[in-house]
């Protein structure tokens, strides 16, 4: 266990394993709520399989059902025995597994044959396509994104020093010498540094382009930087 704790910590020294692990914990935020609808459907369609199917699923002797599901020979040499909805915890491991497309057709046989009915493959289908081939690709989907949009965001942020006439350009902050500011002498002496932001939260800049435009010699004002501070 120790050893797996070093690794740990050897992943967390190398620069790139740290952005990929900031960049992960800036955007479950963005993917907070399609996750939320995630979680609401599996619940809804775990409750309706304890309606529909549960107890199909038992090893007890003494229930006619288990020896219908002996007949489901897929089933039980795989030991399927806990993808049933006899409980909510055993219909969200049930629907998990539809969820990573992981030998579902081996455990619809089951109900299948407990059921004596084909009809339940409509019940595995809609959940295949309301989860897996939708809200599954737009969680995919969303979470790329995000993820290469708040890689651009922390480029500019933390990418490389930049210099813009005599000025330090990092991220949202500039460092200069106050003698001279955009090519003009102003008698004042000493190190100073300027940070920028927006005033409200849900305005996105490109903090360097700014800097670059209120540093460099030909600064006009531009109307992007509006409500700035």
């Amino acid at each position: 266990m120790a050893r797996v704790l070093r690794l740990v910590r050897l992943l967390f020294a190398i620069e790139s394993f740290r952005l990929l692990g900031a960049i992960t914990l800036d955007i479950l935020p963005a993917s907070r709520d399609i996750f939320l609808v995630l979680l609401f459907v599996a619940y809804f369609f775990a409750t309706s399989g304890q309606l529909l199917y549960g107890g199909y699923i038992t090893r007890d002797p003494s229930n006619p059902l288990s020896h219908a599901l002996l007949e489901a020979t897929d089933f039980t040499s795989s030991a399927y025995w806990p993808n049933n909805f006899n409980d909510m915890f055993s219909g969200m491991n049930v629907l998990f597994n539809l969820l990573v497309v992981n030998n579902w057709t081996t455990c619809i046989q089951g109900f299948e044959y407990t059921t004596g009915s084909k009809t339940v493959r409509f019940f595995f289908l809609f959940f295949h396509l309301i989860c897996v081939t939708g809200i599954s690709n737009v969680i995919t989907s969303v979470v790329i994104n995000s993820f290469f949009q708040q890689l651009e965001v922390i480029e500019h942020r933390y990418g490389r020093n930049e210099r813009v006439d005599g000025t330090s350009i990092r991220g949202s902050r500039a460092f200069f010498a106050a003698s001279v500011l955009t090519g003009t002498n102003t008698g004042v002496q000493g190190k100073y540094s300027a940070h920028i932001q927006a005033v409200n939260f849900d305005v996105d800049i490109d903090e360097r382009a700014v800097m670059r435009r209120v540093f460099g010699r030909s600064n006009t004002p531009d109307s992007n930087e509006k409500g700035l501070t």
